[in-house]
């Protein structure tokens, strides 16, 4: 499970990494690869023939430098019949989606993580914010983990707030 959660986390820093600064994928897995995870909900339920975990109610995955917190949270799964391991197929992040990663934060009331596309996709209130004054806000946020192809949308029209800097 703890192999998934890292998995999990490295997908969600994938989509902080929205800003002008890059940041690699090996810097990631180097980075995640000896750090621990405290991961807290009100419930956890395990439906193995369905393959899938459901952390219910005040989800918190938090390692050293990051913060996932949302309502609830079903990660999907499949196994590797050659290794044994688990892999991810999808997560789904269900109400009140906060996310903080060094000076980074993406909030949203949904968000969703497609392992098989490698796509994570925020919906509804979507609002991404780098350093003080320098924000983005669309209805909805599709990135392309595999491109880093970031497509922004919203029914009215996407906001982008840029403060230069001092």
């Amino acid at each position: 499970m703890q192999n998934v959660l890292r998995q999990l986390f490295l997908i969600i820093i994938f989509a902080c990494s929205v800003s002008t600064q890059s940041v690699s994928s090996e810097k990631i897995k180097s980075f995640f690869s000896n750090s621990a995870l405290n991961i807290e909900s009100s419930s956890l339920e395990i439906i193995d023939s369905e393959k899938k975990a459901i952390f219910k109610d005040q989800v918190r995955i938090v390692n050293e430098d990051a913060l996932l917190a949302t309502d609830n949270l079903i990660l999907h799964y499949s196994f590797d019949d050659i290794t044994g391991d688990i892999q991810v197929e999808k997560i789904t992040c269900e109400g009140n989606v906060l996310i903080e990663y060094e000076n980074q934060v993406i909030t949203s009331l949904n968000a969703v993580y497609d392992a098989r596309i490698n796509q994570v996709v925020f919906s509804d209130e979507v609002i991404i914010s780098r350093d003080e004054g320098n924000a983005i806000k669309a209805d909805k946020v599709s990135v392309d983990l595999d491109t880093m192809r970031i497509k922004m949308d919203s029914k009215s029209r996407v906001k982008a707030f840029i403060t230069p800097n001092n």
